[in-house]
């Protein structure tokens, strides 16, 4: 399997690739090269989305500062073109065909959830659209031969939560007990019952599992219902940062004083709003590298975020954005080719040493088809301070 650069040290190499083709191409003007980020910019999941589509400008910048990529002897600029779908299925299929027959994109990152991603995917395929479902394969989402330009860029949320609860059970035996809370629907119910098998194949036994509805604010029904089993720990699984916050502060409220985890980390700013610092100390989450606390590559764009939009905006999801920008730029020029099916091959053989590490597309003895994204490492924080600290980092 070949391995391919597709982060900073892109850059060196974006320079002599366009130095060089230029002596061949002339001094005529660069063209652009459109590439499409589809997900909420307006509505409550918008902050999130938001980072991930500024991450993706500053890859654009970087990208265009250093001269372009060159695909097929001539020198090309990227631009981002973001459309709202405020996570409504309606909102994205609108989008997308936007996008296809207005903006003449190739290639997408998004939509976000289960359901939008199902809800454009006929319209991709037809189309020959290469689509980034920001989604996790699974029944309810399957890749397979049938769908040879779909890729799913959200690693395993139940294989992250099996590596937790590796950790957890060899860390704090103690826990004897969990009670689980989810989104209802989709995704969430369906994290909820691999939470349940993770947690009772290593002898927890799960005293609760909650659902509430999009929106909720007030969870003092499921905690009340959860704390009737008294669990050593509280799972709040893909409940978003929002809803972990806020069923911390409700939690400890309500005297919850034991262990709070989620596989999916929570935004540090709305923990320490939401919960509040007392409430949201001692918290445990998994998910992707703490930039700020990481790598020197990534501290240094955790910099360059802050120096552009303020930390205020900063969330680790800004590296998902800029990561797919990098990886497609890398693969453009490494094929010399905008060809989708091309592309999609080269995808399907290649590993993508990015900011966030090494990443390649698995799933075929699965699905049949190379098309399941896998990053390779989780790492484990705990809320102190107002901050994440990094505990470890798990390759798997």
């Amino acid at each position: 399997m070949k391995r391919w650069l597709a982060s900073l040290v892109f850059v060196l190499m974006a320079v002599a690739l366009v130095f060089t083709a230029s002596c061949a191409a002339g001094e005529g003007e660069a063209k652009t090269y459109k590439l499409g980020m589809l997900g909420p910019l307006t509505g409550p999941a918008a902050p999130w989305f938001l980072t991930v589509e500024q991450g993706a400008e500053i890859a654009v910048a970087e990208v265009n500062e250093a001269g372009g990529i060159v695909v097929g002897g001539e020198t090309y600029m990227l631009q981002i073109v973001a459309r709202d779908d405020k996570v409504y299925p309606e909102e994205s299929v609108t989008a997308v065909q936007k996008m296809i027959f207005d903006d003449k994109l190739q290639y997408i990152y998004g939509p976000i959830g289960d359901s939008c991603c199902l809800a454009v995917r006929p319209i991709t395929e037809e189309n020959h659209v290469v689509t980034f479902s920001y989604t996790y394969a699974s029944e309810e989402f399957p890749l397979g031969p049938d769908y040879p330009y779909s890729f799913t860029w959200l690693d395993s949320m139940c294989g992250w939560n099996e590596i937790g609860y590796d950790w957890l059970k060899e860390n704090y035996p103690e826990v004897e007990r969990v009670a689980i809370i989810a989104p209802a629907g989709g995704s969430g119910e369906r994290m909820a019952e691999c939470t349940a098998d993770m947690a009772q194949a290593r002898g927890i036994e799960v005293v609760s599992t909650q659902f509430f509805e999009s929106g909720t604010m007030d969870f003092s029904p499921q905690i009340t219902r959860m704390l009737a089993g008294d669990p050593d720990l509280i799972d709040t699984t893909v409940s978003g940062s929002s809803g972990s916050a806020l069923m911390t502060k409700q939690a400890r409220g309500m005297g919850y004083d034991g262990l709070l985890w989620s596989c999916a980390r929570p935004n540090w700013k709305v923990m320490a709003l939401a919960a509040g610092l007392e409430n949201a100390e001692g918290f445990i989450a998994g998910g992707y590298p703490e930039y700020p606390k990481g790598t020197p590559e990534q501290k240094a764009f955790h910099q360059k975020f802050v120096d552009r939009f303020g930390e205020d905006l900063w969330d680790n999801s800004a590296g998902e954005g800029y990561d797919w920008i990098y990886m497609m730029a890398a693969v453009f020029q490494e094929v010399d080719s905008f060809d989708v099916d091309v592309v999609v091959a080269a995808l399907e053989g290649g590993e993508f040493d990015i900011l966030k590490g090494v990443c390649r597309f698995g799933g075929e003895e699965q699905w049949g088809i190379a098309h399941e994204r896998f990053s390779g490492r989780f790492d484990i924080t705990v809320f102190h301070d107002g901050e994440w600290e990094p505990v470890v980092a798990i390759e798997y």
